[in-house]
Order: C-alpha cells, then structure tokens, then sequence
C-alpha cells in the first residue's frame, strides 16, 4: 500500500498577524499525525508584523521566512511552490479563518484530485465600521457562494485563497509572475488549467475572510485589478469569461464604450460617493469596474 499523500500549506504574508491561523493548522495537521509542513512567508511587511509573526518558528514543521522586499502575489507563491517539499499544496491568505475542526481533513479526503477549491465565507452581518462595508459586501454576494454554484463554472470559479493543488500540477502552470499587483492572477491560472485539461473539483470546506479592506483600499485595488485584467484580455485574451469582459465585448460590437465612459462620467460624483460611504448598490460596483476596465483601453499608449 503506498504511504499517504503529504502536505505543504503555504501562507504568504503582508502587514497581517498571521500566528492565530498557523497555530490552528498546526494542531490540525498534528492531531492528524500528517506528513506536513507550513511555509509562512513574508512579503516586505513593515518590520513590526514582521517581528510579530516570528512566534509561528516555535510550532512543528513551520518554516517562517521574511523577504528582503515585497515582490508581488504571483511571484511569492511560485518561490513558495517551488520551495515545497511535499505532494499536495494548500494555498491560504493569512486573513483567513479556520471554521471547522476537520478544515485539514476533509481536504486530505479529497487528496486524488489536481485542484480542490473549498471556497469562501465572510461574517453573517456587516461590519459596524461602514468604512469596511464595500469589501463585506462585494464579498459576501460575489463570492461566497456553495461548491454547487461554483461547478456550474468550475475554472471561473477559482481563487488561490483556500485551494489544494497536486505540487507536479501548480509546477507544470505556474502564477504569471508579470502580474505583481492585486487582482485576476488567479483568472489566468483557472484559464490555464482548463487548456491544459487539468480539471477542478469545487467542495465545502470554506476559509472565513476576516482582513476587509477600507472601502478606499476596496475601490483602488478594485482599479488595480481592471488594470491587470485589461492587460490580461489585450496580451492573450484571458478574463473573456468574466462578467467585465463579456459586457465590454457587448459594448465595443455596439460600438458603444465612448457613449458608455461619457455617460458614466456625468455620475461619476454621485457614484463614487456612495462606494465610498459602503452604501451604493452592487450594480455601480458593476459600473465602476467596467469603467476602469475601458479607461485602460481608452488611455494613450
């Protein structure tokens, strides 16, 4: 009988106190009597956070390592992978919670499969700052949805927050390194798969997201990722599944994006000020993507 698969969990780190969550995979793994480890890893933080994280060094198999300069979501996650020396992959953001007390397990059940994406959940009720209530927001409509719903589409679905790869599968793909800011890396990677027919199995087993952005943080990575998008669409056609693109694609055969970045305009003032008090309806998120998505193919080369 072949001995059973073993485990790497890598966090990468920025400007978050991240030994709460390494601690309660620590336990699981251990009470599991798991081959594993846990590589946490620190993207340039402030030496403060960097300081404050050292303590996860004391728990078994945990390998804490700060880098001298922050070099970027894709690229931190490929030196992680790469640095791995176990079978299967557990990528975490160190914002998340750990729910349940079989998180570890039932991934482990799931070992057979390339990619096992377990999926998302944020707090019931809002929260009580509404500086933090766009992020909340967007998330607890956009993305915290069943595995039910996400296999409807399964490689659209996909984040790398809370997703078990097979180590030789990650390896063979790769995060686009060129992608150094926030947003859609994960939109390639799920594309990618798909050509290269490596399928996705959507379970239960959620993360809580417990690092909400202001909404002025929310709304400028929000422009980063239309950025990283666009340039994503343009260069190879990625993101054509997304709901910006598709939408786009509708407007430009209309030939009607100037009409659409015109009109905008005029409600910019009203529109801006509502993501900003965390009170505006989805639909002028919506709106706000897709005219940050078409500014960058409006803007002079």
């Amino acid at each position: 009988m072949s001995a059973p698969p073993s485990l790497s969990i890598l966090v990468p780190v920025y400007n978050y106190g991240v030994e709460p969550l390494v601690r309660a995979l620590s336990a699981q793994c251990v009470a599991l009597s798991l081959d594993h480890e846990i590589r946490v890893y620190d993207d340039g933080s402030a030496p403060l956070w960097a300081s404050a994280n050292q303590g996860v060094q004391e728990l078994p198999g945990v390998t804490y390592q700060v880098l001298g300069q922050n070099i970027g979501r894709s690229r931190i996650r490929n030196l992680m992978a790469k640095d791995a020396r176990k079978d299967l992959l557990l990528f975490l953001d160190c914002d998340s919670g750990i729910p349940t007390a079989d998180f570890i397990a039932a991934y482990m059940a799931q070992a057979d499969a390339a990619v096992v994406v377990g999926g998302t959940l944020y707090a019931p009720g809002p929260p009580v700052d509404v500086q933090h209530r766009l992020h909340w927001k967007v998330g607890k409509a956009r993305e915290e949805r069943k595995a039910s719903q996400r296999a409807t589409s399964p490689y659209r679905s996909i984040t790398l927050n809370n997703i078990l790869v097979a180590k030789a599968a990650f390896l063979h793909v790769l995060l686009d390194e060129s992608i150094r800011t926030y947003g859609h890396e994960d939109t390639k990677f799920g594309q990618q798969l798909k050509e290269q027919g490596i399928t996705i199995r959507h379970i239960d087993n959620p993360v809580v997201h417990n690092g909400l952005s202001t909404n002025t943080e929310f709304l400028a990575k929000t422009r980063e990722a239309q950025r990283n998008l666009y340039r994503l669409y343009a260069t190879g056609c990625y993101g054509t599944g997304t709901g910006v693109v598709r939408t786009y694609r509708q407007l430009a055969r209309l030939g009607m994006t100037s009409v659409f970045t015109a009109g905008y305009r005029l409600m910019q003032p009203l529109v801006e000020r509502m993501l900003l008090a965390g009170t505006a309806p989805l639909f002028f998120f919506d709106v706000y993507k897709l005219y940050h998505f078409i500014r960058n193919e409006q803007a002079p080369a």
